[in-house]
């Protein structure tokens, strides 16, 4: 069996003989693992590392393990999971089906003792990047359904609050033997197959849509699309783009496409010229994860941005380091003295969302605000969420406050719980 260097097997158990069996298997389907027995531990890992597999048990009595789930669902980290524990079996169907109204895919329940084979068989069946995906795979995902969107807030940060200023169109696969995959799971295969202007079209297509939808029913929500720099090369896209928002109704001033910083290879004449066909269409076109790449000062005055997304590493380093700080207030002066408007992304906590307000942006995206969620549960978190007020002398850890309506994470809790 090859190994799969890109699967993680995450597992949430204390108990030494079982422990001992899932480091076996993991070796053995020569997939990486880590393991975790707090809260605390598993947010850092969360951090910095996605899990594709997981095992939790649900009778620690260091950690409880319906928290661990609710964990992995409010960072939208759904990896194929698998419930074990010394309790009943009755008790251990009543914990997945707890899980799988979050979202969460549970292949399986065992209690203690563990079979290893079993538990090794199923495991390597629901290994995500163990055999590749094919060309064949992707192509039926394109026209069979399997594809999906999730949408993710972003907010304006307002003297008063912030409040939902627009969402970003974010890709999701289920597929029918993997299970739900995220798009880190299958863009090098869509790239590798040359199936990016399909999947970005279908991204398009369904976004602007859903727009459409939103804005006859009263939501005129700016609608944040990916676009890959394979369209950028493309003088088409443009006219595609247009003939779309007609078709939905859907004004151009409420699409903002979001350019991954493109290669030094990339031809700069043409990204102009498209790039000029679409601010000429009145699109807003935004550099996204500015301030890690490749991205010189002569690109945000040569190309006709709209917006700068400064990536989310700085902003974590400037809610902590006074250099740090003064690099990003510098990016969002330049920024504003271009007439562009400025993100700030991924804020994940408090000091973050904190930092970014008192640094100038205009708005930010991240967990700290809501996790992707489904078209339906973004209509109903807009309309109740119009604004919240986080403050500095607001509890450190503590959630924002919506004056007289609940907190953002508390909607998207209830939004991901019972009410599915």
């Amino acid at each position: 069996m090859g190994k799969a260097v890109d699967d993680l097997l995450l597992i949430f158990d204390g108990n030494p003989e079982s422990l001992g069996v899932l480091r076996l298997i993991s070796a053995r389907l020569g997939c990486d693992h880590v393991e975790c027995n707090s809260a605390s531990s598993l947010q850092d890992i969360l951090a910095v590392r996605t899990p594709t597999l997981a095992v939790v048990a649900m009778d620690s009595a260091e950690f409880d393990g319906l928290a661990v789930l609710r964990s992995l669902c409010e960072r939208d980290m759904l990896p194929a999971t698998f419930l074990i524990g010394s309790t009943s079996p009755r008790v251990l169907a009543s914990a997945r089906r707890a899980a799988e109204t979050k979202g969460i895919k549970v292949i399986g329940t065992s209690a203690r003792p563990l079979d290893a084979l079993a538990v090794e068989a199923l495991l390597c069946a629901h290994m995500i990047f163990a055999p590749p995906i094919t060309r064949g795979e992707l192509e039926a995902a394109l026209i069979g359904g399997e594809l999906t969107l999730l949408y993710q807030p972003k907010v304006a940060l307002q003297p008063s609050g912030v409040s939902v200023q627009g969402v970003e169109a974010l890709v999701r696969w289920q597929h029918p033997r993997r299970g739900a995959l995220l798009p880190a799971h299958f863009l090098g295969a869509v790239a590798q197959y040359g199936l990016m202007t399909d999947l970005t079209d279908f991204v398009m297509t369904e976004a602007i849509r859903q727009a459409g939808q939103w804005r006859s029913q009263g939501m005129a929500l700016e609608t944040i699309i990916n676009l890959s720099t394979v369209l950028v090369r493309d003088r088409d896209f443009p006219r595609r783009l247009a003939s779309l928002m007609r078709e939905h109704d859907v004004p151009p001033a409420q699409v903002m496409l979001d350019i991954t910083e493109p290669s030094r290879s990339e031809d700069r004449n043409l990204m102009l010229e498209v790039f000029t066909s679409l601010r000429i269409l009145g699109v807003g076109l935004s550099l996204d994860n500015f301030g890690t790449g490749q991205s010189s000062l002569t690109e945000l005055y040569r190309m006709p941005y709209s917006e700068v997304k400064v990536d989310q590493s700085l902003i974590f380093d400037g809610s902590n380091d006074a250099d740090a700080q003064r690099v990003v207030r510098a990016i969002v002066e330049l920024a504003h003295a271009l007439r562009m408007t400025v993100c700030a992304q991924g804020v994940e906590t408090l000091e973050m969302s904190e930092f970014a307000r008192a640094a100038g942006f205009d708005s930010a995206q991240g967990h700290f605000y809501c996790a992707p969620v489904d078209a339906a549960q973004m209509a109903r978190f807009t309309k109740l969420s119009p604004s919240t007020v986080p403050n500095e002398t607001t509890e450190a850890g503590a959630q924002p406050q919506v004056v007289g309506k609940p907190s953002f994470t508390g909607i998207v809790r209830s939004l991901r719980g019972g009410t599915r």
